[in-house]
């Protein structure tokens, strides 16, 4: 199940969140040997901050199975602060206040049933959703090129902002990603999805102990 976890709610996921920079390091550092910060075994950087939201994916036993996260990218970016290499110039500003910004997106899942990319599509249209939603139009990131053909084969519309380029673990490219009506009734309708793809808690109901319980309420009162 997809989680939104923001500034308004993250008081609710306590331990949920420190799970997160967890599996960050775990995926980040020590899996794939980026050269991250991490704290008592937690990673975090400087876009953690209050503007910052997570789209996470829990397992069946509420462990973080997979993660994204968003910002808007009006103050400062990842990719305009450490990447602006890369970008070619005469784009379309980075920083402007219809542009939100992808980073740290991990998948912990390793299946490739129909269930477990579903799974994944829902993790990575949730964000998009919720961009639409507050009237964003696209969102920007940079990304390995070997996770191109994963974005394409969600359903994402992607533009890639120049040429890849080397980033000290292989080599990656700028990018934008449509956000529109269109671009998410395509990836809902190729994976069958509910709308939206992901829960937002704001308060555990009478008797609920976690928000995994909350979450599993919602989703058996939702219409659809």
């Amino acid at each position: 199940m997809i989680h939104l976890i923001s500034d308004e709610n993250m008081h609710l996921y306590q331990e949920e969140i420190v799970a997160l920079h967890r599996a960050r390091a775990a995926v980040f550092i020590d899996e794939l040997g980026w050269e991250l910060q991490a704290t008592d075994g937690l990673e975090f950087d400087e876009y953690d901050d209050c503007r910052a939201r997570n789209m996470v994916g829990f397992s069946a036993e509420h462990g973080v199975a997979m993660g994204l996260r968003f910002r808007p990218t009006d103050d400062f970016s990842m990719l305009v602060d450490h990447f602006s290499h890369a970008l070619p110039a005469g784009i379309r500003p980075i920083n402007d206040k219809y542009t939100w910004e992808l980073s740290r997106g991990f998948c912990r899942e390793r299946g490739v049933s129909r269930q477990n990319l579903r799974r994944k599509a829902a993790c990575m249209i949730a964000p998009l959703e919720f961009a639409y939603e507050s009237g964003i139009t696209r969102c920007v990131g940079f990304t390995d090129v070997r996770m191109l053909s994963f974005c394409y084969g969600v359903g994402w519309k992607l533009n890639l902002l120049g040429s890849a380029v080397n980033y000290g673990q292989g080599d990656a490219v700028a990018y934008e990603v449509e956000v529109s009506r269109n671009a998410l009734s395509d990836i809902r309708n190729m994976w069958g999805l509910p709308v939206p793809a992901y829960v937002a808690i704001a308060a555990l109901g009478p008797g609920e102990a976690s928000v995994h319980v909350t979450a599993e309420r919602l989703c058996r009162e939702r219409p659809d």
